[in-house]
């Protein structure tokens, strides 16, 4: 039997004589009153309700037959909810949630127009020129495979097909799943989103192999058959350990043979803190004919390349990946037995990073060999100066 909307009781109670239950939204109320007549009276309240009641009537009994069936489809799921177990489900939690869907989609931006911004952003932050590189590269892909849907849209599946989708080796695909990681963070951030969908994206499997590394021996010949022109770069890399990237920006004003160091200037370094690193001797007898007062000391990019593979096959020498900032890591640690000092001429703020990517067994003795090649000791003994020869 149905609840009446209002009804009206004697109570026994101290204070009061009458009680007035009456519906309230979906919910219902009580209202105590010490007499029935009166303008404060019980009578007087239900009639005020009555009309209430009878104009909310009135006000939503035009309900169509659309919104007669979505409420009747509302009751039915919320039973089937029930009777599995979730009574969270209500009508009015329905249309919550699909406002707050329309409001995400209202402030939302396309995918194409949010990487623009995020670009654009870590630009005016002074992102150094490799690392803008590094997002047009990797995460320019995504953002014009999806141009056109909202940012908004995109779900966890989508990253996990793109990122598995890729031609690229594990190591690249994790370096994608970053950066798109920090992207949908920063569009997080702009309200774009609710959440990061690569936050719950499957995450590749890396087996980082070690490092590889040039012997004593492939270091010589390499610098012994190397022009004149990129020696000084290569010979930084191998015994000072720049990162590439910091040699390519490098000006001989910042080399102090002097005083024994290299300034890597913080706009310059990847970090962007400014370090001083330590010039030892062998570096100074390669630099020392080179050296001077300003200028870049590395050619650019084509040059150098052109250059180094020349020598390099000169030379006879396999060449790993990133060989002379590895070396120079492995060597320096093997030297000195001291992750911290190398950790400090390297650049990083903790030691995780060296043993993580840089280190390889290298002994003591390899150690003080590779700090001993000069350019007096890198001339095989078969080849005699042209001095010599007249």
């Amino acid at each position: 039997m149905a609840r009446a909307l209002i009804t009206l009781k004697k109570v026994k109670h101290p204070r009061y004589k009458f009680r007035v239950t009456f519906r309230q939204g979906e919910d219902y109320a009580q209202k105590y009153f010490t007499a029935r007549s009166g303008p404060d009276g019980a009578d007087a309240f239900v009639n005020e309700k009555k009309v209430e009641l009878l104009n909310e009537g009135r006000k939503h009994g035009d309900f169509t037959h659309e919104e007669r069936k979505a409420v009747i489809r509302s009751r039915e799921l919320a039973d089937s909810f029930a009777a599995a177990g979730v009574k969270s489900f209500t009508l009015d939690a329905a249309l919550t949630f699909y406002a707050d869907h329309l409001h995400l989609r209202r402030r939302s931006v396309s995918v194409l127009a949010a990487y623009d911004e995020f670009v654009e952003t870590r630009r005016k932050e002074g992102v150094s020129a490799v690392h803008l590189r590094d997002f047009t590269y990797r995460l320019e892909r995504f953002a014009k495979k999806h141009a056109k849907r909202l940012v908004a849209e995109i779900t966890t599946k989508d990253v996990d097909a793109w990122i598995f989708g890729l031609k690229n080796a594990p190591q690249s695909k994790d370096k994608h799943r970053r950066l798109l990681h920090n992207f949908f963070g920063y569009c997080a951030g702009r309200g774009y989103t609710d959440e990061n969908p690569v936050a719950r994206a499957a995450r590749v499997k890396v087996v980082r192999k070690a490092p590889g590394i040039l012997t004593p021996a492939d270091t010589a010949a390499l610098l012994a058959a190397a022009p004149a022109e990129i020696v000084p770069a290569l010979a930084i890399g191998f015994f000072a350990g720049l990162r590439t990237a910091e040699i390519e920006r490098l000006d001989w004003k910042e080399i102090n043979l002097r005083r024994g160091h290299i300034e890597v200037t913080a706009e310059n370094a990847k970090s962007s803190q400014r370090r001083l690193v330590e010039i030892t001797a062998n570096l100074r007898a390669w630099l020392e004919p080179h050296a001077q007062r300003s200028g870049p000391v590395r050619l650019t990019e084509m040059r150098h390349k052109d250059r180094f593979d020349l020598a390099r096959k000169a030379a006879g020498v396999a060449w790993p990946a990133n060989a002379c900032r590895h070396s120079f890591a492995s060597y320096h640690l093997a030297l000195h037995e001291d992750a911290a000092k190398t950790a400090l001429q390297l650049g990083h703020t903790n030691t995780a990073v060296l043993f993580q990517h840089y280190r390889e067994l290298a002994t003591p003795e390899d150690a003080a060999a590779f700090f001993a090649i000069t350019p007096q000791a890198a001339v095989p003994a078969n080849v005699i100066s042209m001095k010599e020869a007249a």
